[in-house]
């Protein structure tokens, strides 16, 4: 039903698929009736990038819900096809499936909702997918990982690499990232290897110190920057 990979969300069942769909649908409609205080938040993943605003309930009827919403979160929403949406008025967060989006208007047609488990909103940082390549080198006893940076945080890097190693999981090594403005060498420990195309996607977590993170920080912000801006540009 929905675009987003299954390692996104994970889904929950209170009582059944269609009573929870029904009860999901009675908090949103109390909302609309302002019985209930609009704090609904969209929550949708753009490159790895959270993006999050509140929206307003324009209209429900046999199940479609028309919302407005902010136009970055219309761009995100046309990329996944769908949505997740946060209220203290709902037990659990909820997935809807996205079957309109008009950017201009900023309105969105939704239907098909379900309670999930959404595992990245535990994270303790912001990861974002780099647009650019940034060349890396995960050394490990005698082994090296060559590759380009996928997605990256403060506490961690996916590795993109063409050839296939044999690394024990959570071995230690030393994570070598060349920044355009640093070259970091950061102790890492290896997590698990993914499959990713013709492509190996190596996951490590990073053990920074102040100053590694700094500049870390300031990379992911500038990524973030570049991801905004080109969704504005798909505002237009």
């Amino acid at each position: 039903m929905k675009n987003y990979q299954s390692s996104q969300y994970q889904l929950l069942t209170v009582e059944d698929v269609q009573k929870d769909e029904s009860e999901i649908i009675n908090v949103l409609s109390a909302i609309m009736a302002d019985e209930l205080s609009n704090d609904l938040v969209l929550l949708n993943y753009y490159k790895e990038m959270p993006i999050s605003f509140g929206a307003t309930i324009e209209r429900i009827e046999r199940g479609v819900v028309d919302m407005m919403v902010h136009q970055l979160q219309a761009v995100a929403m046309l990329m996944e096809i769908a949505t997740f949406i946060k209220s203290n008025h709902l037990p659990h967060c909820v997935v809807a499936k996205v079957l309109k989006v008009k950017k201009r208007e900023g309105l969105a047609f939704l239907n098909q909702f379900a309670y999930v488990h959404i595992p990245s909103e535990e994270r303790m940082y912001v990861r974002v997918k780099v647009m650019g390549k940034v060349q890396t080198v995960f050394c490990i006893d005698n082994q090296e990982v060559n590759g380009t940076v996928g997605d990256i945080s403060c506490g961690g890097v996916a590795i993109l690499a063409s050839q296939a190693n044999d690394i024990k999981e959570n071995a230690k090594g030393t994570v070598t990232l060349s920044l355009p403005t640093a070259k970091l060498n950061i102790p890492g420990t290896f997590l698990r290897a993914d499959e990713q195309q013709d492509l190996k996607k190596y996951v490590i977590k990073l053990d920074t110190d102040a100053k590694s993170e700094q500049i870390l920080s300031q990379f992911v912000f500038q990524e973030q920057s570049g991801i905004l801006k080109e969704m504005k540009k798909m505002c237009i």
